[in-house]
């Protein structure tokens, strides 16, 4: 190959110098390179995965503990809200949906929280009644143990439409 003066001031000499914005000519990526960037994004995804798999279940007490309809903030060092709600016990995350900023209590109403950054208000449920979040919470898993005890797995993710799956919430009777 020719080393010339123009290719010397050319940072990407393998791009044709007519090509500003890949008109009319298609760019070959090698085989090798696409198995690196594939490989990358795949470790990326099971390191994602993996990472999950290791969250640490945690221990909020047993059924008893949440005797009544509301809001426990008692967990949010682990980034999730318990709710007891119309019969159910489930774990939200403490982030909202939108834009992943720190959800909290709505000083003005207990049933509520809030956005920190952007004001979007969800219900006790977790479902937005004032945007820009489109979607409710994030649950957790919830269990109980074969002691009695309520586990929340946060490495088990359950997004507003999965919010019926077992697993999502436990039943208080």
């Amino acid at each position: 190959m020719h080393y010339s003066a123009a290719m010397k001031s050319d940072p990407n000499p393998a791009v044709p110098r007519h090509c500003t914005g890949c008109t009319g000519h298609q760019h070959r990526i090698s085989r090798r390179r696409f198995l690196a960037v594939g490989s990358g994004v795949f470790g990326a995804l099971g390191a994602t995965v993996a990472e999950a798999a290791k969250l640490p279940r945690v221990d909020i007490g047993k059924l008893k503990d949440f005797a009544e309809d509301g809001i426990s903030e008692k967990f949010t060092k682990h980034d999730f809200f318990v709710i007891r709600y119309q019969g159910k016990l489930f774990a939200s995350s403490t982030t909202c949906p939108h834009m992943g900023n720190t959800l909290c209590r709505d000083p003005q109403d207990a049933t509520r929280m809030v956005c920190s950054a952007h004001g979007s208000v969800f219900d006790t449920e977790g479902m937005v009644l004032v945007g820009p979040a489109t979607s409710g919470f994030v649950r957790f898993g919830i269990a109980v143990d074969p002691v009695g005890h309520v586990i929340v797995n946060p490495g088990k993710e359950f997004p507003q439409d999965k919010w019926n799956e077992g697993g999502s919430f436990v039943e208080i009777p």
